[in-house]
């Protein structure tokens, strides 16, 4: 078990922080600054909000063992810990952010590309709910079928796994955007960088696959579509919708930064283009927008 200070260290591309053992090891390739951990709070309280505060969406009377794969800020840990204080939670990131939390949280640095079966770590048959959710830009897509298949070895007998994903092909309610437009771009070149860079942008189309494979039962999945602008005529649908402006545009440079620049062989300036135009499309709430998850 690695203490959960030990590898904070940064490295400063393109006005932004990366983790540099991610960098130098192309792991996640997303920044790990303030900007980041503000989007990633304000993200984790529109899906609280968007799911009628409900942090698992599996019913559990009596959790006394979760795992989350992929804690990133800790919200949804240190949430889930606090709502459950006799459940032991156990939380994993390859960047093992310092946070706050209560006694019944345990933080691990580890990557989700190994498999789940460090003893020091993990405990088989044992955990209630696993959770995962946005992991995908760290994850290779070859890695998805065992990812899958050793959460479901450390799950007790009628245990949950809960799995969320963006797609993030950007998409609009009325059909008004178009082949040519900047969110399109944007979507296409982010795409060739990540399998390129042997990821899968696309993996949320794919779970109930993998789920198969790993002879999971019950299995339900679901395309939820986020509201991106206050469009919507519901009016907690409107409200989650303008949050997540600023979520999702944040998420657009987060995302193809490095992708567009150390991949592609963008320069800093074609990179921020891109993502500039695709950003100011967002705003233009005529589109109608919404991001797949």
């Amino acid at each position: 078990m690695t203490p959960v200070h030990e590898d904070l260290r940064r490295v400063h591309l393109h006005d932004r922080d990366f983790q540099k053992l991610s960098i130098d090891n192309r792991i996640y390739c997303v920044p790990v600054d303030e900007r980041e951990e503000t989007r990633l709070e304000a993200q984790h309280d529109i899906f609280f909000q968007f799911f009628g505060e409900r942090l698992f969406l599996p019913r559990l009377d009596d959790p006394r063992k979760i795992l989350e794969c992929g804690y990133g800020t800790g919200d949804w840990a240190v949430a889930v810990a606090e709502d459950h204080e006799d459940c032991e939670v156990t939380a994993v990131d390859i960047y093992p952010l310092q946070i706050d939390r209560p006694e019944n949280l345990a933080l691990v640095e580890y990557n989700l590309n190994d498999r789940l079966n460090d003893p020091d770590v993990f405990q088989r048959k044992a955990y209630d709910l696993i959770h995962s959710r946005f992991v995908g830009p760290g994850i290779r897509a070859s890695r998805w079928p065992s990812y899958i298949q050793d959460m479901k070895a450390l799950l007790k007998p009628n245990g949950w796994i809960q799995i969320m994903e963006y797609y993030p092909n950007i998409q609009s309610w009325n059909g008004r955007l178009t082949p040519q437009s900047a969110l399109t771009n944007w979507y296409g070149m982010y795409v060739s960088a990540m399998e390129r860079a042997r990821r899968n942008p696309r993996v949320g189309q794919r779970l109930h696959e993998y789920m198969t494979e790993a002879r999971l039962r019950d299995i339900h999945v679901e395309m939820v579509h986020f509201p991106i602008g206050g469009w919507d005529p519901d009016p907690n649908k409107a409200s989650i919708g303008r949050k997540n402006v600023p979520v999702v545009s944040e998420l657009l440079e987060s995302y193809a930064i490095w992708p567009l620049t150390e991949v592609l062989s963008q320069s800093v300036a074609e990179a921020r283009g891109v993502i500039e135009r695709a950003q100011a499309e967002l705003r233009d709430e005529s589109l109608k927008l919404y991001i797949p998850v």
